[in-house]
Order: structure tokens, then C-alpha cells, then sequence
């Protein structure tokens, strides 16, 4: 990851990071148990080649925005990837997730706090997770992805930064919360532009450098 006192580097990470805050005021952050987190790591061949291929076909038939997002990012990776050095093993609809994610978190949309809603409960039950989930495919791809671009064993060692806008923070009663759904942040201390904006100071071992892809 590129660092500097003037370059503000954007890193994606997944919904298991750890976090200390130091600025704390509303909502409660605990360890998000509810959260779907599932990193895939003894199913993975299977899901690719035999389940998440249909899967995706059958959610972007049923939601208009994933579809919708989806083919946007679509066009947008198909003019991007060739510029890109990738893994061996990464594919379109990897690249096809992780653009569409960063798209819609940057700009805030209601996809991005919809898929995020969806990803902090679908852990609650199997039940929850097969009936009542509609972004098991985004979330295999756009999970997979962060994988293979820094594999799980590279730990974190720089602390990055979230600014949460009209949201405010404390802890129940432990040091350390997860989000429970992925986020962006920056290598380099923001300013918060206002009372309202709420810095996260996160230190993480599951965090992707994600500028080329934005």
C-alpha cells in the first residue's frame, strides 16, 4: 500500500475488522453477531463452478437495483481490467463486484446501504441466510475478491480511517466491535468536515488497497 502525508489511499474492507474508536456518542457497536461473514474457505470451487453462476442470474432477475448496478459496473470493469494487474484466479464477475461496491459506497446509494442492512442480519439463522438473503452471489464475489487481491494471512499493520456521516458511536461494554458489513477507508487521517462526521480510527487485518479499482 502506497502511504504519504499528502496521498489519502482507499482501502476496502470486509465485514470482520476489528476496530478501536476514540470518538464516541449514539449508536451501540458490539461484535455483530447477527452479520453474514462467511469467508467461503472449504467451499469455494464448489460455489464458483457449480452454485453462485446461477445464483446471481436468478438475484438480478429479482431485484431491478442489483441488476442495474451490476451491468453498470459491468461496462466499467470491461474498460478498467486491462490496465490492471491481477491475481491468476481473478475473475470478471470478481472485478464486476468489487467495482460495483465501490461505486455505490463512494456515492452512498441505496444499494450500497441496502446490501449492507442485508449483510448485518443475514447471519442471524440458515434460515435468514437461504430465504430472506438476495446478495448471497454480490457478496460470495465481492468477499472472494478481497481474498485474492491480499490473502488473509498478510496482516494489517497500518491504521486506516472511516468517517461516518450523522451516525455516532459507543461500545457495549467490550474494547473491540466489528461493523458487520464492509467499508471504505483511507490510509492517510481525514478531517471531518463537520460536527456531524464521526472518525473511525480502524486497525484491521482484512483490508484491501482498492485506488486503481476507483
Amino acid at each position: 500500500m502506497k502511504t504519504g502525508h499528502f496521498e489519502m489511499v482507499t482501502i476496502l474492507l470486509a465485514p470482520v475488522i476489528l476496530m478501536d474508536i476514540f470518538q464516541v456518542k449514539a449508536e451501540m457497536l458490539d461484535m455483530a453477531d447477527n452479520a453474514f461473514d462467511d469467508e467461503y474457505l472449504k467451499c469455494t470451487d464448489r460455489m464458483e463452478i457449480k452454485y453462485v453462476p446461477q445464483l446471481l442470474k436468478e438475484e438480478k432477475a429479482s431485484l431491478q437495483l442489483l441488476e442495474d448496478v451490476w451491468e453498470n459496473a459491468k461496462a466499467k470493469w470491461e474498460t478498467r481490467k486491462t490496465r490492471l494487474f491481477l491475481p491468476v484466479a481473478f475473475k470478471d464477475n470478481h472485478g464486476i463486484a468489487l467495482m460495483a461496491y465501490i461505486s455505490e459506497a463512494q456515492e452512498q446509494t441505496a444499494f450500497y446501504h441496502l446490501f449492507n442492512e442485508a449483510v448485518k442480519m443475514a447471519g442471524q439463522s440458515r434460515k435468514d441466510y437461504v430465504y430472506g438473503f438476495q446478495f448471497k452471489a454480490f457478496h460470495f464475489y465481492l468477499t472472494k475478491a478481497l481474498q485474492l487481491l491480499r490473502s488473509c494471512e498478510k496482516s494489517y499493520k497500518n491504521v486506516v480511517y472511516s468517517i461516518s456521516q450523522n451516525t455516532s458511536f459507543t461500545f457495549g461494554g467490550l474494547n473491540q466491535a466489528r461493523l458487520g458489513h464492509f467499508t471504505l477507508a483511507y490510509s492517510a487521517k481525514p478531517q471531518a468536515a463537520t460536527h456531524q462526521h464521526i472518525l473511525l480510527t480502524i486497525r484491521t487485518c482484512f483490508g484491501v488497497a482498492i485506488e486503481t479499482f476507483s
